[in-house]
């Protein structure tokens, strides 16, 4: 069975193969609606054509044997504006986390990115469940400067946890996972922020999902990292929070 969907700024398709097998592809230009529009909405702009604006095109293959587990392969290739010379932030996936130059302050050209992930969900028994995604990167850097030599941006991350089920009431859910949101590879002296001092930033996060009625759950979470933003010298931070979650 063939599926299409127009998504507006982009569009999805996605095709069972076989019953466990589905591949979904998608093509997705930049409109984000938290960003200001005059600026990062390239998808509208006529001078940027259909494959000059900022976009993506992905692929993912899920295998689904069962309801109690699935793997993703996904695949994403992305061209990326260089805005005021520079890549990165909430429009440079992979690299939301800070801004690439060209190693020496200077501005760089539009780069293509390449992005490698694959993840699972196992639920192994009826109060206990597994999951885990691990994601791999690399940005390409292209000097304006001619006397600059370019290079790549590697950087990977991974998420490993356990998910339980129903824990104290029905309805509820506890989860505990170990995370390394970014760790680069390669590259460093690209980012403005230099990537840290060589540390790299890991967490343990804990939450949990209390239902109060069927439309209305507390969800407290803690969270400790170390490494903050890849600097070793940074202290470790323990956050706490509580969060209201209504369902319609």
């Amino acid at each position: 069975m063939l599926n299409a969907i127009d998504r507006g700024s982009g569009a999805v398709v996605q095709w069972r193969i076989s019953p466990p097998l589905e591949l979904t592809l998608a093509y997705m230009t930049e409109n984000t609606e938290f960003l200001n529009s005059a600026i990062f909405n390239t998808s509208s702009n006529p001078a940027s054509g259909f494959f000059n604006s900022s976009n993506t095109i992905s692929a993912q293959l899920e295998y689904l044997p069962s309801s109690d587990f699935a793997i993703r392969l996904i695949y994403a290739r992305s061209s990326l504006k260089a805005y005021n010379g520079f890549i990165g932030s909430a429009v440079g996936e992979p690299l939301p986390y800070g801004y690439a130059d060209d190693g020496f302050g200077g501005r760089v050209r539009d780069s293509g990115a390449n992005a490698f992930v694959a993840n699972f969900d196992w639920t192994i028994a009826d109060w206990i469940g597994i999951f885990g995604r691990y994601s791999y990167g690399e940005l390409d850097i292209n000097p304006v400067d001619p006397d600059r030599s370019g290079g790549n941006i590697r950087v990977q991350s991974f998420q490993v946890g356990l998910g339980f089920p129903d824990l104290f009431k029905e309805g509820a859910l506890g989860v505990v996972s170990f995370v390394v949101p970014h760790d680069y590879l390669e590259g460093r002296r690209f980012l403005l922020s230099g990537g840290g001092d060589g540390g790299t930033q890991y967490e343990l996060e804990v939450s949990y999902r209390y239902p109060l009625t069927d439309n209305l759950a507390l969800v407290p979470s803690f969270y400790t990292i170390w490494n903050a933003n890849n600097f070793e010298s940074n202290p470790t931070v323990f956050v706490g929070n509580l969060r209201t979650q209504f369902s319609f």
